[in-house]
């Protein structure tokens, strides 16, 4: 690109050249021509004025009277009437350019020069000429090549920008040249780079999320099928297949909520929802695992016919997560609440363990654990709240107690 810039420059400026030069020169060598002949007319019109009274008087005219008159390289010729003529000047040879003076009365009188004079004049304005358009082309050329730096070096950006995305590197940036035009291209590539890099971002996240969520239904699971081959009593072993078939629901609301939150986690597809119910419902699956650890579960459901603002499926979720988190790292009995205040619909769980330390750090960030687990629940809990219209805050540090913040439907 740089050198078909600089071509195409330099051609256009000596085709600019051509079309204003060569006329030029043209009228410059008339113009010389014509000067040429009006300074002959003038000098022969100077010796004129000062023999036309000799002639008309019939005295001689002698070369001396007239050579003060004849310019050094020139010739002048008198010739009277009476057949008489006096030469004065240089001797010239066959080619030269001759003019005859229009003021003589009596005599006629021309006056001669080189034609190797008016040649040369010429050919100075040609050379001029031609000087002054090769300095203008090769100015043009600099130019040129200097534009086409400025406009190659963010190309050249640009594409090792794309080369970076391409190997991986989404923090890659093209960054701003100052140039309106590649400047919006630089926007669109930076704006790429962006959505790629969210994307595999979440894709990463999706994974991750994936293999943490699934595990606790997957076990539960696992467990009603265990407990449904043992059990003989048919009408024992229908509930068993019942709840059974309840966490096989519970796993694939678990799938579609997280498919929905890697395909956009701001998704804000909320609508009413009766937040005690699906509190029960997944309370439902949470009570055999803590029975047996050997944990009480304690429930307690004050919010009525209020019905919150949120998704079913991340509501559950969150609730699902603190839960876990609950049975996994907390102590003894394990209270779940769920009450209206201040316009908001809240769920609240809390245990009796020693809580959150204050070096733990923000354990709601990803990859935040303070015993053996993955940094992944908390992190996606709060994430799926603040997607649906929600917060997930800790309300208190020790005892630990989480709380889910909903607004009320009917809060406005």
């Amino acid at each position: 690109m740089r050198r078909r810039l600089i071509l195409s420059t330099g051609a256009i400026a000596l085709a600019a050249v051509l079309i204003l030069g060569v006329p030029l020169g043209i009228v410059e060598t008339r113009r010389a021509r014509s000067d040429a002949a009006a300074r002959l007319e003038r000098e022969a019109d100077a010796v004129a004025a000062a023999v036309d009274d000799r002639v008309e008087r019939g005295q001689r005219i002698a070369p001396a009277d007239i050579a003060h008159l004849v310019r050094h390289g020139h010739t002048v010729v008198v010739s009277t009437p009476d057949g008489r003529r006096t030469v004065a000047g240089a001797r010239l040879g066959p080619n030269v350019l001759t003019q005859r003076s229009g003021a003589a009365q009596r005599a006629r009188i021309t006056a001669s020069e080189p034609r190797s004079e008016v040649d040369e004049r010429v050919r100075n304005v040609w050379l001029l000429i031609a000087a002054l358009g090769a300095g203008g082309v090769l100015a043009a050329t600099a130019l040129a090549a200097l534009q086409a730096r400025r406009l190659v070096r963010p190309l050249d950006t640009m594409a090792g920008t794309s080369r970076r995305l391409g190997q991986g590197d989404f923090s890659a940036r093209a960054g701003r040249f100052g140039i309106a035009e590649i400047d919006v291209v630089a926007e669109a590539l930076d704006a790429s780079a962006e959505r790629i890099a969210e994307t595999v971002a979440r894709e990463r996240e999706f994974s991750g999320n994936v293999s943490h969520q699934l595990r606790t239904p997957l076990t539960a699971l696992r467990l009603h099928l265990e407990e449904v081959a043992e059990i003989d009593d048919p009408q024992a072993r229908r509930a068993e297949a019942d709840l059974a078939l309840a966490e096989a629901d519970r796993l694939d609301a678990t799938i579609d909520a997280l498919l929905l939150h890697a395909r956009s986690p701001r998704d804000q597809r909320v609508t009413d929802l009766d937040l005690d119910a699906v509190v029960r419902e997944h309370l439902t699956g949470w009570r055999r695992a803590y029975r047996d650890a050997g944990r009480q579960l304690h429930v307690e459901l004050g919010l009525g016919d209020a019905r919150a603002r949120s998704s079913a499926a991340a509501a559950g979720q969150v609730l699902d997560v603190l839960l876990e988190n609950a049975l996994r790292h907390g102590r003894g009995k394990v209270e779940v609440k769920t009450y209206a205040t201040g316009g908001r619909a809240c769920v609240a769980v809390s245990d009796e363990g020693p809580g959150v330390a204050a070096d733990d750090g923000d354990i709601f960030e990803r990859g935040t654990s303070n015993v053996d687990g993955s940094g992944i629940g908390l992190h996606l809990a709060r994430t799926l709240a603040g997607a649906h219209a929600g917060q997930l805050v800790l309300a208190q540090a020790a005892p630990p107690r989480f709380e889910l913040r909903l607004r009320l439907a009917d809060a406005g």
